[in-house]
């Protein structure tokens, strides 16, 4: 699964329905497809708050969207081949000129290298002694100030290192965390906090100062969730100085929205939701923002399988779906990366976090994905001397390779 996966992995399935796509993959990337689809939802308002509202019942059309429709373009870069430097296909932060590389499983410590690909160093180690983790949820680059933040799950506290490595004085609290999300301002020097809120939790969303002192906070209220760790936490943040927050709620789901953390106002904003056909169970469902639209995806009802340490349940058939936040038309979606060989990119829905899409490919799983797409016999003379260029520059005995690719703004 792709490095920018935070959900777990789901089957698309293609609805029969009328399609609204138009035109061919070519001129895609140059057309709104969105633009021929049903209204698909409405904003109400809800307090003090427009809410865009979307229908399950509405979504008719399935279209198939360009990767270059979202983001400016494709970059690659080789990481450094040493021993030392080497890394599995795990999770990636990027700052303007770091690359962080986490921990995959086994863990392993992060590893730091410049943009170029260029090694520097591990950042803290595996273990339980000071400045060691063994699972980290969350994680952040802070250029401006030298440092990198490490936000483990099960934790007190917030750990930092600077840009090489070495193990500073982590930041506290105040709350224990199961799992959590945040966001450090370099400018200010506070610290947005988004933690599952379970049982007895003080605060679900706060902000605080480096040295531990709460300034703000948002009690959890009726978001609240169980005592399991089959929930998630998920903040997204693609959005300049938006600090989203969504609940991803497994056991039990439940009807919820996104939201915004309104720092200014020390509240929880609300800014989508999503009514499903079905309520009975309500499906596995989660929510993401991207500049221009809100998507999110839903599952079908749980597979059930028992072993001998008893039930398991694993999502349906999942589908991805996407509004526009200006005309509220909307769709179910899939999205191929033309910048790759028109190759089908799983989760759509959840490919960009952090204002980025990441892939972080071993080189012998990259060279495979290119010699499947060299068989397609529709490429263009371009894109299979784009390929074949890309397939002539791996070794499988290199280091990964990231495929990184901004989003628009």
């Amino acid at each position: 699964m792709d490095a920018s996966s935070k959900l777990l992995g789901g089957l698309l399935i293609t609805l029969a329905t009328v399609s609204c796509i138009t035109g061919n993959k070519n001129n895609a990337g140059r057309k709104n497809l969105l633009k021929d689809c049903p209204v698909v939802g409405q904003y109400v308002q809800v307090g003090d708050d427009k809410v865009l509202s979307c229908d399950q019942k509405l979504l008719t059309d399935t279209i198939r969207l360009p990767l270059s429709f979202f983001t400016e373009d494709m970059e690659i870069v080789k990481l450094d081949g040493r021993d030392t430097a080497l890394v599995t296909q795990c999770g990636v932060s990027l700052s303007d000129n770091y690359i962080l590389i986490h921990s995959g499983f086994p863990p392993t410590a992060f590893k730091l290298f410049d943009r170029k690909g260029n090694y520097l160093t591990d950042v803290g180690a595996i273990g339980q002694g000071p400045g060691e983790y063994k699972f980290v949820y969350d994680a952040q680059i802070d250029e401006k100030n030298g440092r990198v933040y490490l936000m483990p799950w099960q934790t007190d506290n917030l750990f930092a290192y600077d840009l090489k490595g070495k193990v500073l004085d982590p930041v506290p609290l105040g709350i224990r965390c199961p799992k959590a999300m945040f966001k450090v301002d370099p400018e200010k020097g506070t610290l947005t906090v988004a933690t599952l809120p379970f049982p007895k939790t003080p605060a679900l969303v706060w902000v605080q100062d480096l040295a531990g002192n709460h300034i703000q906070e948002v009690a959890p209220g009726h978001l609240e969730v169980p005592w399991t760790f089959n929930n998630e936490i998920l903040c997204n943040l693609n959005m300049p100085n938006v600090f989203d927050v969504n609940l991803l709620c497994v056991e039990p789901t439940r009807p919820d929205s996104l939201y915004h953390y309104d720092i200014e106002n020390n509240r929880l904003r609300p800014t989508f939701t999503f009514n499903h056909s079905k309520t009975d169970p309500i499906p596995w469902h989660g929510f993401n923002e991207w500049p221009n639209h809100f998507v999110g995806q839903f599952s079908g009802p749980p597979v059930v399988q028992q072993n001998e340490h008893g039930t398991i349940a694993t999502p349906g058939e999942t589908v991805h779906y996407i509004v526009d936040k200006n005309t509220c038309k909307g769709a179910y979606f899939k999205i191929y990366n033309d910048y790759f060989g028109d190759q089908e990119i799983e989760w759509p829905s959840g490919i960009f976090s952090n204002g980025y899409y990441i892939r972080n490919m071993e080189p012998g799983n990259l060279l495979t994905e290119i010699e499947t797409l060299l068989k397609k016999s529709d490429l263009s003379s371009d894109m299979r001397k784009k390929l074949t260029d890309i397939q002539n520059m791996i070794d499988e005995n290199d280091n990964n390779y990231l495929m990184i690719y901004p989003l628009k703004r």
